[in-house]
């Protein structure tokens, strides 16, 4: 399967996820409410317009429309996981066909046997890119074009750190010098990219917090709203629809969890698909922070 009938599949994945979620939610909020004795789990669909905009009104679709977000990012996280450590294994297979070539190219009667000794050495993935490589160059006789056509799918760094090989093998008696300048820097930034990784991942958890902070105050101050009109504040009952508050509240933290996911995963991961796996993390949290932390006023 290649990469873009598994993007179509985790697509329609992702689809049939919201689909299945959507149908099975009311039920579930039933059986649910009959047993924890809470109606408002069971989603009503009451809307009303507000400048133009349809805006939620009950918990129940609430749950029913950020748990769609949640099924909806599942196979997409699972996906992007996949593609994450497939990253990383080509990376630290990489780094060790930078440090062997050079000793396989010098013992090898050309370039092509060079290569297909490395590819028997190496990994799947990597493995397979390689061999592939070395068969297109001994049909062709082309290494520039046999690299392209085999590393084209690859991912953009391991395509730029593989390019190495093609250069040293056109630099005459330079090519350990080349592959040994290559294979320090790909070690040097990766053991980089970790370090990074680890310091900016406190960030997450700042970006996170914030979510969650909002979602606890929202919910405070509705349920403080909802207070005030009820009481016996003259004039002050009709200026506020506790509804449509409600449902702005949702709709901003919705718009807060999915800004603050994809900025932890493009800034910590340098991978926005990543940002699937805190949208799910972030929205079941902050949901439940927003239904729940009204009992506080109470």
């Amino acid at each position: 399967m290649n990469e873009t009938t598994t993007k179509v599949a985790v697509a329609l994945l992702a689809i049939a996820s919201v689909v299945a979620w959507l149908l099975a939610y009311p039920l579930l909020a039933e059986r649910l409410a009959t047993i924890l004795g809470v109606g408002w789990l069971i989603p009503r669909y009451s809307f009303k317009l507000f400048y133009m905009v349809p805006v939620v009104t009950d918990k129940g679709t609430m749950i029913q429309l950020a748990g769609a977000l949640v099924a909806a990012s599942l196979p997409v996280y699972i996906y992007a996981r996949h593609m994450a450590r497939l990253i990383d294994i080509l990376d630290e297979e990489l780094a060790e066909l930078l440090s062997t070539y050079a000793g396989l190219a010098a013992s090898s009667g050309s370039t092509a046997d060079a290569l297909l000794r490395a590819a028997r050495m190496l990994k799947p993935p990597l493995a397979l890119y390689v061999e592939r490589m070395a068969r297109i160059y001994r049909a062709t006789g082309d290494l520039d074009e046999a690299f392209e056509e085999a590393f084209r799918r690859a991912p953009r760094r391991i395509r730029l750190l593989a390019r190495s090989i093609v250069t040293a093998s056109k630099s005459g008696g330079m090519i350990h010098e080349v592959l040994t300048a290559a294979a320090t820097y790909s070690r040097e930034s990766r053991r980089l990219m970790k370090m990074t990784q680890s310091r900016l991942s406190e960030y997450s958890f700042v970006v996170s917090l914030a979510s969650l902070t909002y979602a606890v105050a929202a919910g405070i101050v509705q349920a403080l709203v909802e207070k005030t009109v009820m009481s016996s504040i003259p004039g002050f009952g009709g200026a506020v629809d506790t509804a449509i508050l409600a449902g702005l509240y949702f709709y901003s933290l919705i718009v807060i969890v999915l800004a603050s996911a994809i900025v932890i995963a493009r800034v910590v991961h340098d991978y926005v698909l990543l940002a699937s796996k805190y949208i799910i993390l972030l929205i079941v949290a902050s949901m439940a922070a927003y239904l729940l932390s009204p009992a506080m006023v109470g």
